[in-house]
């Protein structure tokens, strides 16, 4: 078994932006997809299909890459494995793919939340309420989000609550 202790709050944060760079660097190959196929269709975009877009070229390959990351053999994507973090499960057992399906689904609600809200105003649609709801749904999860991780036992956000998961470190 694998001894670890809780994460410290400035590994899971280096940790993040390192995830962070893995993504930005997906979302800049898709941007560039994007403009390419925009400049080749005559069409006009729908709220619809923006919103399909926004979340099958940003979110989903995200939650995919951070899924499966962690539910894999290393337990953890590139930029915890980089400062010797992991995500368990329940009593220190491995994370399973469904735990970490759902603990990712929670963690990029927000994401996905925003995307609704600046769709209808890019695509300048009078959604007023749905704008507000929208976006002032992502902005609460973020703050319940970072209230939790700085105020619970093991640090544990909205998402590892939820999931039943913890970020740890290995001990050294």
């Amino acid at each position: 078994m694998i001894t670890t202790r809780t994460a410290p709050g400035r590994d899971r944060l280096l940790a993040s932006l390192w995830d962070y760079l893995v993504v930005v660097a997906f979302l800049f190959v898709a941007l560039l997809i994007g403009a390419a196929i925009t400049a080749a269709t005559p069409l006009s975009p729908t709220v619809m299909t923006t919103d399909l877009l926004a979340f099958l070229c940003s979110v989903l390959p995200t939650w995919i890459y951070l899924t499966t990351a962690e539910a894999g053999p290393r337990q953890a994507t590139w930029g915890k494995h980089h400062h010797g973090l992991l995500v368990i499960g329940p009593d220190q057992q491995d994370v399973t793919f469904g735990r970490s399906a759902l603990r990712n689904a929670v963690k990029l609600l927000p994401w996905q939340l925003a995307h609704l809200a600046v769709s209808r105003l890019a695509l300048d649609v009078d959604a007023t309420v749905m704008i507000g709801v929208t976006y002032g749904g992502a902005v609460l999860l973020i703050v319940v989000t970072l209230l939790l991780a700085w105020r619970t036992t093991g640090h544990r956000a909205l998402h590892d609550l939820i999931a039943g998961t913890r970020v740890e470190a290995l001990s050294r």
